[in-house]
């Protein structure tokens, strides 16, 4: 599924935001390639999990860690910055559930 242009023009705003905060797990060189790893993980959920119920603390708990095995050499070494990638997740979940609701409503 193909990212529309407004939702990645969200998630990249979303991601300028979170770098100016300060975010340890937000660099402007690989934004691109997070956004379109948390897509395609988002919007893999259900097949995935096939027996989650697919509540929203699961999706963002399952991007969290898509992420961050995505963009970290060694999970096991993460720590504390754990909570950094749920609050990405968390930012960019919200991005892709925007779409995804305005997708249920298109003709």
């Amino acid at each position: 599924m193909e990212m529309p242009p407004a939702t990645r023009s969200s998630a990249r705003d979303a991601m300028h935001d979170l770098h100016k905060e300060g975010s340890p797990v937000v660099r402007p060189e690989t934004a691109d390639e997070v956004i379109e790893s948390g897509w395609r993980r988002w919007h893999s959920f259900e097949r995935r999990n096939q027996k989650a119920t697919g509540a929203w603390e699961q999706r963002l708990e399952d991007l969290a860690k898509g992420l961050r095995d995505a963009f970290e050499p060694d999970r096991r070494l993460v720590g504390p910055l754990m909570e950094d990638y749920r609050h990405l997740a968390s930012i960019l979940g919200q991005v892709f559930r925007a779409d995804d609701d305005v997708s249920d409503h298109r003709p």
